[in-house]
């Protein structure tokens, strides 16, 4: 671990203290560009000319997760803040508490700081009484997830989103026995399905909404917004063996954005219906402009993922979810 001592002057400070909102967040936020620019979290991120201005924004706009009761810590070096780790405690679960924005200064790399922030940070929700730490890393990042491991955390899920250029020119287009519009009959077979596709371990991380369960109000924001827009969303079911063997949203841009899929197979019907459903979500996007399709992924779901590389789609981005039992 990286030692650091302070001297008699808070300018001189070197190491790690508390986040102080009113003081360290414009700080914290050009560790954070800097950190996270290839995601574009950022106004402006990828316009060197314009950074200082999307930092402003989002100082004064917060970022997801930065709230007023937002807590952490961060690492000063040379009078400034050149790293940080953000702590929120769950709501619901008291003993719970997720880290995020975990990040230094490309300039002070490979100097020990992040592993002695995230020693800090866990020992202190320890302290406030944690029994479980969670938080999320790209999967592209081995060096982050290196770290975590050696820290005592395991990987639970990676939830990704796989890419493809557009729908092929030739298609073999086949009708799906079973496939038809999702109805509100549906409701309690639907929350059966959603229910024993998702993991034990992953069901208290879960949103408790989703794509495919929404209340009357919101598919009426959501019908309003789709004709401003441009935007066609549907829902399928896949009926097999008289019991919902899988459920698929679509949305199909005419003017913007890209094209989306999400499937949710039930257990026991994986690796037996994943190829029909994307091939289905092909054809019908296929009537739309042609656009980037993004299909949603998860690694507890390998058949759904191989089903879309089959098809040609290519791994964009993601996160895997890691969790730390003290």
């Amino acid at each position: 671990m990286v030692a650091r001592t302070a001297s008699q002057s808070q300018s001189t400070f070197r190491g790690v203290r508390p986040f102080n909102l009113a003081t360290d967040l414009n700080g914290v936020a050009h560790v954070l560009e800097e950190a996270f620019r290839p995601d574009n979290n950022f106004p402006f991120s990828n316009v060197s000319w314009l950074r200082e201005l999307g930092i402003a924004l989002w100082t004064l706009n917060y970022a997801p997760g930065l709230d007023s009761s937002m807590g952490g810590i961060v690492w000063i070096e040379d009078g400034q803040i050149v790293g940080n780790v953000t702590l929120n405690q769950n709501h619901s679960h008291k003993d719970r508490y997720y880290i995020s924005n975990v990040a230094v200064k490309s300039d002070y790399r490979r100097q020990g700081i992040a592993r002695a922030m995230m020693q800090t940070a866990i020992e202190h929700v320890r302290e406030h009484g944690a029994r479980i730490v969670f938080l999320n890393v790209r999967p592209n990042n081995p060096d982050a997830i290196k770290l975590y491991e050696e820290l005592g955390f395991k990987a639970l899920e990676m939830r990704g989103e796989w890419t493809l250029a557009s729908v092929p020119n030739e298609r073999n287009s086949a009708s799906v026995a079973g496939l038809r519009s999702l109805q509100s009959s549906d409701a309690r077979a639907l929350s059966d399905l959603i229910r024993a596709a998702t993991p034990e371990q992953m069901q208290s991380y879960r949103p408790a909404r989703n794509a495919f369960e929404i209340s009357w109000d919101d598919q009426l924001a959501e019908a309003i917004g789709d004709f401003f827009i441009g935007q066609t969303t549907r829902r399928w079911v896949l009926e097999r063996d008289g019991k919902l063997a899988a459920v698929m949203s679509l949305r199909g841009q005419r003017l913007l954005s890209h094209h989306q899929i999400a499937i949710l197979v039930h257990p026991d019907f994986r690796g037996r219906v994943e190829d029909e459903l994307v091939a289905a979500a092909l054809d019908e996007l296929a009537r739309y402009p042609k656009r980037a399709i993004r299909a949603d992924g998860e690694s507890t779901h390998p058949e759904l993922i191989a089903a879309l590389e089959r098809q040609g789609f290519r791994f964009l981005n993601g996160l895997t979810l890691m969790e730390l039992n003290i």
